[in-house]
Parts: structure tokens; sequence; C-alpha cells
């Protein structure tokens, strides 16, 4: 048997994230024995730093990239959406395993419609993107919040805070399934580019690449592929307000996308469509960067 240490954070999601992978590998390489290792990030680390621009590109991801670069860890796997727009030198993204759903969800203290939030509803999230989005949506007052998936479901319990938005993909991994849950709809609340979808990392060019790819499902990365494009063709941070989901049907490619200024209260929206998932981020991003300037 091979041992194939997988570096990964250290949270409760981000471990069940590890070994759903891990049992993934053990299928396509039966000889492999996946020894999952946690890894404290600058993002764990730092829990009560705000989420702006000082936050660093790669506060969940760096520490685990500079282990598999050292050799600590064969390979990684990281929420995809933690990930920098801009590629780490040396590394790769050898899979993409089937994404789970990608939408967000915003979780209340008591039953309440979307379209009747009352005003000042407080709502948890530290997220620039979900701030903006919901902002736009109606009046509600919205609190900086951090901490893991099971923290932040207990401020609502408590009645710190009225709701909380979190990725609806966290909670099913988790198995977590909130009374009152409100889903989302993607038009309005667009997503994070790339939220659902783990990104499987190994170093470029190693032995490990070839058999990871084993298990990447191919229409994940290829709508995973067109909202990073979105993303980078932007020239924006995965902290910035940008939301984009890509939908794939055989070849075809329909890309949603949204963006807003720095300060959240403008936004454009637009759909592209084609076959090169590259190529159809960055001429969404064209047109939106455009439109918003436009925008008063």
């Amino acid at each position: 048997m091979t041992t194939v240490r997988v570096g990964t954070r250290g949270s409760e999601l981000a471990i069940s994230q590890s070994r759903w992978v891990c049992d993934l590998l053990s299928r396509a390489q039966p000889t492999w024995r996946c020894e999952v290792v946690s890894i404290a990030t600058h993002g764990d680390l730092s829990p009560h730093q705000p989420m702006d621009a000082l936050f660093p590109p790669d506060a969940f991801v760096g520490a685990i990239e500079r282990a598999l670069l050292d050799g600590r860890i064969d390979l990684a796997v990281h929420s995809y959406k933690d990930l920098p727009s801009k590629p780490t030198a040396g590394l790769t993204i050898a899979a993409v395993p089937p994404r789970a759903a990608p939408h967000d969800v915003l979780v209340t203290h008591r039953a309440v419609a979307i379209d009747e939030l009352p005003n000042e509803f407080r709502i948890g999230t530290s997220s620039p993107r979900r701030r903006a989005q919901f902002r736009r949506h109606a009046p509600v007052e919205i609190v900086p919040i951090r901490g893991n998936v099971p923290t932040r479901l207990a401020r609502v319990r408590a009645g710190d805070l009225d709701g909380v938005v979190l990725a609806a993909a966290g909670l099913a991994r988790l198995q977590l399934r909130p009374r009152h849950m409100i889903h989302l709809p993607v038009d309005r609340f667009t997503p994070a580019p790339a939220q659902g979808a783990l990104a499987v990392q190994t170093r470029a060019g190693d032995a490990f690449t070839d058999a990871v790819a084993a298990i990447n499902d191919e229409p994940s990365r290829l709508a995973v592929d067109a909202e990073r494009a979105f993303l980078g063709a932007a020239a924006v941070g995965c902290q910035s307000p940008v939301g984009a989901l890509a939908t794939v049907d055989g070849a075809s490619i329909e890309l949603s996308g949204q963006l807003f200024s720095d300060d959240g209260r403008r936004v454009v929206d637009g759909i592209e469509r084609g076959v090169d998932p590259v190529d159809i981020g960055r001429r969404l991003a064209v047109r939106l960067c455009i439109a918003l300037d436009q925008t008063p």
C-alpha cells in the first residue's frame, strides 16, 4: 500500500470534504491509503480579521500550498472558491470531483420569506458579495461574522442573529438540516465562482497528478474554469463582490455573472454562452467591467 498524505484545513467541514475525496481516490487507486493532515492557515489563526482589502487572497490556502511545495504532503484538498484567481507556480489542479450544490442558503431564527424580510433584519456574513447582494435586496443589517459552520449556526439559534448566509454545499457535506432555511435564487444571489466545488491540488508534473485525475468530473471542471476565468479577467480577488455560475450541457456552456462596484452599491449582470470556458469567462468579464464603469 502507498500512503498518500492529504493536506487540508482543520475545520470539521474541511476534514469531511477531504475524507470524501479520499474515498473517491481509494476506489480509483486501490493501492493507496490516504492520511488526512490538518494544517492551520492564516484565516484559521486570525478569526477576527475583517475580510476586507487587507485580508490575504491566500488566507485559507497559503499554508497548505507551502506544505505541498515543501513535500510535507502529497496532495491538497481545497474548497475551490478559497483559491486566489492567480494560480500558484509549481502547483496544478489535478482534479475537480463532482460538484455539490453551488447556491447559498439563508438560515433564519424563525420562519420568514425571502421577499418579506423585516427592516433591519440582522444577517451574519463577512462576504463582500453576500453583503452587497442582500443590501441590494432589502434594507437589512449586515453583521460581520467569522468562524466555522456550527459556530455560525449557534449564533442564530441563540437569537444573536436573525439569520446567517451559508453555502448549501457545506451544510450538505456536514449533514446539517436547519429547521428554517431559505434556498436563495441564483439569479439574484449569484454564488461565488467555484462555490460547491473542490480542488484537488498536486505538484505540477509529479507522479500523483495523473493518478488523481481519475476522479476528475469534466462538467464540474468546465463550469468552474468558466467561473474562474470570469473572476480572473475581472481583475479582482476572491474576496471581491463577484458572483458567477456556469451550467454545462454537453459541449455548451452558459455562464451567468454578477459584478459589483468596490463599495457594493452598483451592480451589473450578464450571460455569455459558448464552448470554450476560458474565452466565455473573459468575454463576460470585459463586457460587465465596461458596463459597470458606465453605471451611475
